[in-house]
């Protein structure tokens, strides 16, 4: 009976443990998203929002990097999550997709890309959505790039990323005040002209004279 009783005891401490984990990365999740600069967040704010202490966390976590590690994770896939893959070749759906995405985060990555080099493991976070970003735009615009080559196919990707950055979105919403529809219709403008524009021709062997 005492092995049954201890062994219950532990299974109830480890899903305490796991829920205490949870609540403590999704309150510091919460306050990158509303406060100014990563460093003022601190292990006091994140424990009383998660109501733990500062001891829990750092039994939890060890650091307060090992926190934001995990906190910076969570919040890329629910940045991930939040741009469905629309049907290949479908610039309506791929606009629509990355129009709600950045309404939703876009203040988000904005204040993580000013930050980037504040800390090592925020700047592998930017690093590593930039490469989803251009991952989706070449699994999302597969149909229109298979007829190009590898130089001019990447050259396109590049120009797409350009067409569709957070940046762009800034200017439209926040310096431009463009509404949503305005703003998606001028992303839609930029993709298909990237999209259609005649494949470069190459210079002539050795160039003008």
């Amino acid at each position: 009976m005492k092995t049954v009783t201890r062994a219950y005891q532990q299974t109830v401490r480890a899903e305490r443990a796991t829920a205490n984990g949870e609540r403590i990365v999704e309150a510091t999740a919460a306050l990158l998203e509303t406060t100014p600069r990563v460093r003022d967040v601190t292990l006091d704010a994140v424990a009383e929002r998660a109501g733990v202490t500062v001891r829990t966390i750092l039994r939890r976590f060890a650091t307060r990097d090992g926190l934001l590690e995990a906190a910076f994770h969570r919040m890329g896939q629910n940045i991930g999550g939040n741009r469905p893959l629309p049907p290949a070749g479908d610039v309506d759906a791929a606009v629509e997709s990355l129009t709600a995405q950045y309404e939703r985060f876009g203040e988000f990555i904005l204040k993580m890309l000013e930050q980037e080099h504040d800390l090592p493991v925020l700047s592998q976070l930017v690093t590593y959505g930039r490469s989803r970003h251009r991952a989706w735009l070449e699994q999302v615009f597969a149909p229109q790039l298979a007829s190009l080559g590898a130089g001019e196919r990447k050259q396109r990707i590049t120009e797409l990323y350009a067409a569709t950055d957070v940046y762009l979105w800034k200017l439209f919403r926040r310096d431009f005040r463009l509404t949503r529809k305005q703003t998606a219709e001028s992303f839609h403008n930029l993709i298909t002209a990237v999209l259609t524009r005649r494949q470069a021709r190459p210079s002539p062997a050795g160039g003008s004279r």
